[in-house]
């Protein structure tokens, strides 16, 4: 276990131990503590098939495991975990586990389609090294576009830092290359750059290739990063590479900001138990009642909100969505022809799916940070009213605008491995615990893409088989432009709408259930406190000066639980 993970758990056990004193609930910190436990750093190792991804791990391993020289047809991506008991684990569909020996890579292979990824499990001293990253060999950009898309969807929101391979023989970053950097970047992931087969070219050559490749990576992610180039020998680079990777910063960032945020919300509620200790029972009861009204007011907004997804949200998303993506193949119509004479229908495909794919990841990114913003901004505006009220109760002025800026960090955050979108999201009822588990934009994204991607890939054999069925036979360049922009294009877009409109609206009517649901919580904790308060008071709380004594020495010890554990540089 990190340093950094076990000082969270053991913050977060002591921070328990003190709510226990007070009698505040502590099934948030449970969840956080399971959370912290579980997590993993996964680093993905990405490149176009024959890049030497493989060849490389097995090298490092010092080792022949991954297969080597395999179709892209079988690739499947594989992740690589150290345990005394060496075997492979199989996960399927629906995430049941098959497993096989270390030898059975052949009868696994044969099985590709069947599984979503593999753990390989090895009693590997070097696997064993670089605990707690977990390296995951990735399926190449050309292999089949369901295995490749599967394998970005399952780690895109998931990896924590990726290493990226491609070949002197490519001589550059291809635009797939591209692409997928790109898609990196926009879920806020940093990685590192390998040319790998450099033993295949002089010299010269190679440094001439770094070189261009560094500029490219310059003119298209304004980054200044070194390419390494590594040939027959490259396991010390790749090593080097992977032990300079820091698990404790990274681990630190996913989960800092979210315990300062815990930590800041329980002594708010510590202050307004304190607060209500000092009122009388008028006072007390006057607040609760007008917490009430705005939790009424949270959700009458929430029921209009829910009967106006169409018009309001969705409609102006989806068409959005569609035109970017429509304009981005047209854009790149020439490019596609091209791919379609060199390379088939399967290369055409290949290249569509990754434009759509790319613009999906980016446009529905946006779309839907734009409508968790607003409707984040809406809610805000109905406890306005709060204010007065509850700035007697020690709370500060400006907590509201707190709330909102954490409710927009929570579902608009590009660094939080606390996502759990939403195996349980058509469940209405647990709308009120849902975003609890930190569901963000990214996660909606990934949720909505998947099977858009699935459409795409279903359909496009069909729709561009008119392509294949006459223009290719005359290898005409002009004429696969003409059936791209007049019958391809507009069957895509025809394709992802019809499944966008049910997915992004369902995903919309979540967004504003939990966004609800996080308003209603923070004004039912406070109303909670405030009743707990007042029952005791008039009940069992002899000594009000040393009830209020009580709560004091409990913020105190939090506060340098916190100052000790979370408000602290590690760096």
């Amino acid at each position: 276990m990190l340093n950094v993970q076990k000082e969270f758990k053991d913050y977060l056990f002591s921070l328990k131990n003190e709510l226990g004193k007070i009698n505040f609930p502590v099934q948030e910190n449970e969840n956080l503590i399971k959370t912290i436990e579980n997590s993993e750093l996964l680093v993905p190792i990405i490149g176009a098939f024959s890049a030497g991804k493989s060849s490389l791990i097995n090298e490092f391993l010092e080792r022949d495991i991954l297969p080597v020289g395999i179709t892209p047809e079988t690739s499947l991506a594989s992740e690589l975990r150290f345990s005394e008991n060496e075997r492979v684990e199989a996960i399927t569909s629906n995430n049941s586990v098959v497993q096989y020996k270390i030898s059975d890579f052949e009868e696994i292979k044969s099985k590709a389609r069947e599984y979503k990824f593999i753990r390989v499990y090895l009693n590997n001293k070097k696997v064993k090294s670089i605990e707690p990253l977990i390296l995951v060999d990735m399926p190449g950009f050309n292999s089949p576009l369901d295995l490749h898309s599967q394998a970005i969807i399952n780690y895109i929101n998931i990896g924590v830092h990726y290493i990226v391979l491609t070949s002197v023989e490519e001589g550059n970053i291809t635009r797939s290359m591209v692409l997928q950097l790109s898609d990196i970047q926009e879920y806020g992931r940093d990685f590192s750059f390998f040319l790998s087969k450099s033993n295949l070219r002089a010299d010269q050559e190679v440094n001439e290739i770094k070189e261009k490749i560094e500029e490219q990576l310059n003119e298209f992610f304004d980054l200044t990063k070194s390419t390494i180039p590594i040939g027959n020998n490259g396991s010390d680079a790749f090593e080097n590479v992977i032990k300079a990777i820091e698990p404790e910063e990274l681990f630190s960032k996913l989960f800092q900001d979210k315990l300062k945020d815990n930590y800041l919300a329980i002594i708010e509620n510590i202050n307004v138990a304190i607060s209500a200790l000092k009122k009388d029972k008028n006072e007390n009861e006057s607040t609760i009642s007008e917490l009430n009204k705005n939790i009424d007011n949270i959700n009458a907004r929430r029921d209009k909100m829910l009967g106006e997804v169409q018009s309001k949200y969705s409609d102006k998303g989806i068409n959005s969505i569609i035109d970017s993506v429509g304009k981005n193949l047209s854009n790149s119509v020439e490019e596609l022809s091209k791919s379609a004479i060199s390379g088939g229908q399967e290369s055409l495909a290949q290249n569509i799916s990754e434009i759509v794919r790319h613009t999906l990841i980016t446009k529905l990114k946006s779309s839907i940070d734009d409508v968790s913003s607003k409707v984040i901004d809406e809610f805000a505006i109905e406890m306005k009213n709060l204010n007065a009220n509850l700035s007697s109760y020690s709370i500060s002025e400006d907590w509201l605008a707190n709330i909102t800026t954490t409710a927009k960090k929570m579902f608009g955050s590009t660094n939080d491995l606390l996502t759990n979108m939403v195996k349980n999201r058509k469940t209405v009822e647990n709308a009120g615990k849902l975003f609890k588990s930190v569901t963000t934009v990214l996660a909606v994204t990934t949720t909505v893409l998947a099977p858009i991607l699935e459409i795409v890939i279903i359909f496009l054999p069909n729709i561009l088989s008119a392509i294949f069925g006459a223009a290719q036979k005359k290898k005409q360049e002009e004429e696969i432009k003409n059936h791209l922009l007049t019958n391809a294009i507009p069957s895509i877009k025809r394709e992802i709408r019809g499944k966008l409109q049910e997915l992004f609206t369902e995903n919309v009517n979540t967004l504003i259930q939990q966004i609800s649901a996080k308003f209603e919580d923070e004004l039912k904790e406070k109303k909670e406190s405030i009743q707990k308060i007042q029952i005791e008071k008039q009940s069992n709380i002899s000594n009000i000066e040393e009830e209020i004594n009580k709560y004091s020495l409990a913020k105190d010890e939090i506060t340098k639980l916190a100052n000790n554990y979370i408000f602290i540089s590690r760096n």
